[in-house]
């Protein structure tokens, strides 16, 4: 007979935990932003079968976390999500080192491509009722800013094509994480922005994404999108080179 190893009891969840994961869920399925209020005690003792001492230590135990908070007289408001609370604080040291940390363009390039590649592909073949029709209106407003060479302006239009693919996807995961990438996105697309060509270049991609989605096509948008950010990530490689060699010789 084989000799079985020691097998660890399985260890049953404490019912304040199923009570905190129940009012986590609650938060993140139904969207609640922060200053949304939670139900009343009561009504959660309720829906969920328990006690109110259970949805007490709940509330505790999510406010430990930062993600809800109790005011007197007033009920249990939402802080943070979790979700939310993790990419905000992600993003914001993102954000600190970006100055120094030009390797962080890359990374953010690569990670856009890997996501905004798939993204419209899908999208391409099923879009959101009125996408289009958005996509099409950022694309002339950015033909617009080119002629008029207004950089700025079109770096945040820029954004905003590229962000609308995400929000098409209805994904809440991608969105949210493109929600805090906003400040990263901007910075990364001034970096790339003003190199002689690359608008023309941007400009003429749109059209052809656009043309792409108007056919259904999600090939053929995913290989424009593809093309779209590896030049990108050439440029935003170089920079990063240009920045170790600066570093070097100081």
């Amino acid at each position: 007979m084989p000799v079985i190893k020691d097998i660890p009891p399985i260890k049953r969840k404490k019912l304040s935990d199923e009570v905190t994961q129940a009012l986590e869920q609650i938060i993140i399925e139904n969207k609640l932003q922060a200053g949304d209020m939670l139900p009343s005690q009561a009504e959660l003792s309720q829906k969920l079968h328990v006690g109110t001492r259970s949805i007490r230590e709940a509330v505790r135990s999510l406010e430990s976390r930062g993600m809800v908070e109790t005011r007197q007289g007033k009920g249990v408001f939402v802080k943070h999500s979790n979700l939310e609370y993790f990419l905000e604080t992600l993003m914001g040291s993102f954000v600190f080192k970006f100055p120094t940390m030009k390797h962080l363009l890359v990374d953010l390039t690569l990670t856009r491509r890997m996501i905004e590649s798939q993204a419209i592909f899908d999208v391409a073949q099923d879009p959101p009722k009125g996408f289009i029709s958005r996509f099409a209106s950022i694309v002339d407003q950015l033909d617009q800013k080119a002629e008029q060479h207004d950089i700025d302006a079109y770096n945040l239009l820029d954004v905003q094509l590229h962000k609308s693919i995400i929000d098409a996807t209805e994904n809440t995961i991608i969105i949210s994480l493109y929600k805090y990438m906003w400040d990263l996105l901007v910075r990364c697309f001034e970096k790339t922005g003003y190199v002689r060509g690359s608008i023309e270049t941007s400009c003429t991609d749109h059209h052809l994404m656009l043309e792409a989605l108007i056919m259904h096509d999600g090939a053929q948008a995913k290989a424009v999108m593809e093309r779209h950010l590896d030049l990108t990530l050439m440029k935003v490689k170089k920079i990063a080179e240009e920045y170790a060699e600066d570093a070097a010789t100081l």
